[in-house]
């Protein structure tokens, strides 16, 4: 973010001067050095100046640069999430541009006679003052290529080898589970190679949907040595998942194309390698601290992680079940192993009906048809009926997913219709969970008082991932408890939007 502020701003900084310099091309227009003017005549339009070389590419690098800007603020790269991918694709123009930019000749340096060189006393006012005929002008060659070819290679290279290993990683999806909250957790298997740490995510890559667009997803469960399958949990919002949504449903798991690149590194990494984790989640930000729940279940008396304060927040009680039976396994396991205080875990209901508000409405009808049903374990499942004829002449433009066609997946809206499911009560099926479960919105103030009864003068890490203002209520009770106190805290927080 410092490199690309640094770079917008001196690039308007830059552009501004030389507009100024074209005023100064077409007003100081001199008839004795022709060569080193800019403009044709005296008081020729600068406008007409920007037509040329020189001009042209520089405003269009101007133009460039600043829409990156522009669709990089978080209020439109949320609304315009299109716009912002689509236009940092551009950086090929601008990076051929830029080398194209100096071609133009406009900087001159002079060519120094053989009188000057025999007379180097002579300064050069009496020179020209003797003979201006005899300077000479030839325009700077441009070194701007060389200066750019090694960083250029370097990511060329990078791109390349990027490109190739992607097209070997091609996953296959083993299995795939509707959970509430319209979340989906895919199974993928991938090569023997795949390796992967905690807290790590990857680039997933549909090529039914787009040649383009990868998306970042945490990964829940690792491979193993005996298990080499991996999974991630993809939240359904926005028009890619809605449409990888619909392939899922539609046809049959080895139909799918699906590329992953990485596994990448991740700032919740170190929750994993900590002595003591806290731990904030928010809905599906629970992802990267999944898997250390597997941890702590498969290695209930390794020596890191230490202790984990896990709190999760959720809307609906329904959506506890994603976590239900790997919590529920892992508070028992650790029991058994006698290490009971490792895991301290508080789950938040904020929304206390009994209601599901993403449920497919007949507003549109659509070419595929949900049915909801709920298990005997109060998922939420989706099935799908064909056949449906399409009624509707709204079609969505899919402009992030151009390899779909407009007919084959219309645009689903959803209203705020919302559907009463079956009384659940998580309590029920998950006793130890139950007494865990708590109404409402944790209370921070209460929260972090108990981390700093429990841990006096230290220094802690609170870990979180989540919405914008979650992670902006944690900034600032870290940095207020950290002033009022003799702890320490530090918030680390990942987000991909």
């Amino acid at each position: 973010m410092t490199v690309a502020v640094t770079l917008l701003v001196f690039a308007v900084v830059h552009s501004i001067s030389h507009f100024v310099n074209l005023w100064n091309f077409s007003r100081g227009y001199d008839d004795s050095l022709i060569e080193i003017n800019l403009a044709r005549y005296k008081n020729e339009s600068p406008l007409l100046l920007l037509l040329s070389q020189v001009g042209l590419t520089g405003v269009t690098m101007l133009v460039i640069i600043i829409c990156m800007g522009l669709t990089s603020m978080r209020s439109v790269r949320r609304r315009l999430y299109n716009a912002f991918w689509y236009t940092h694709q551009l950086y090929l123009l601008f990076l051929a541009l830029l080398i194209v930019h100096p071609l133009s000749g406009v900087l001159k340096e002079e060519i120094i006679n053989d009188e000057a060189s025999q007379n180097p006393s002579q300064s050069d006012d009496t020179l020209l003052a003797n003979n201006t005929s005899n300077h000479k002008f030839t325009s700077i060659k441009s070194m701007t290529w060389a200066w750019m070819a090694f960083p250029l290679s370097c990511f060329f290279v990078d791109l390349i080898w990027r490109i190739f290993s992607r097209n070997r990683t091609k996953v296959t999806v083993k299995d795939v589970s509707h959970m509430p909250g319209r979340t989906m957790a895919l199974s993928l298997s991938c090569h023997d190679e795949f390796r992967c740490r905690m807290g790590q995510y990857v680039l997933l890559q549909c090529l039914d949907i787009s040649l383009l667009e990868w998306h970042p997803f945490t990964v829940v469960r690792l491979p193993t040595s005996s298990h080499g399958d991996f999974v991630i949990w993809i939240r359904v919002k926005g028009d890619w998942t809605e449409t990888l949504e619909n392939i899922l449903l539609r046809r049959e798991s080895d139909q799918i194309s699906i590329l992953v690149d990485g596994p990448f590194s991740s700032p919740m990494e170190d929750a994993s390698h900590a002595a003591l984790s806290l731990c904030v989640a928010a809905g599906v930000g629970i992802t990267p601290f999944v898997s250390l729940l597997h941890h702590l279940f498969t290695n209930p008396r390794s020596k890191l992680p230490g202790r984990i304060h896990l709190i999760w927040i959720v809307r609906y009680e329904e959506e506890i079940t994603w976590l239900a039976d790997l919590a529920n396994k892992t508070i028992t396991q650790l029991r058994n192993a006698n290490r009971p205080d490792r895991l301290h875990l508080e789950i938040y209901v904020t929304n206390t009906s009994k209601i599901e508000p993403n449920v497919v409405s007949d507003k549109q009808q659509i070419n595929v048809t949900h049915t909801v049903v709920i298990n005997e374990k109060g998922r939420l499942c989706h099935t799908i009926r064909k056949g449906d004829k399409i009624t509707n002449d709204d079609e969505k433009a899919m402009l992030l997913t151009p390899n779909v066609k407009r007919h084959e997946f219309n645009d689903k809206k959803y209203s705020n219709n919302r559907l009463e499911l079956n009384d659940y009560n998580i309590a029920k099926e998950y006793p130890l969970l139950g007494c865990r479960v708590k109404r409402g919105r944790p209370h921070w103030d209460k929260v972090f008082g108990y981390w700093v009864h429990l841990y006096p003068q230290q220094n802690l890490n609170v870990y979180s991932c989540g919405p914008k203002k979650l992670v902006k209520t944690l900034r600032n009770k870290c940095k207020y408890v950290s002033r009022t106190t003799r702890n320490s805290f530090t918030l680390i927080h990942e987000g991909f939007s």
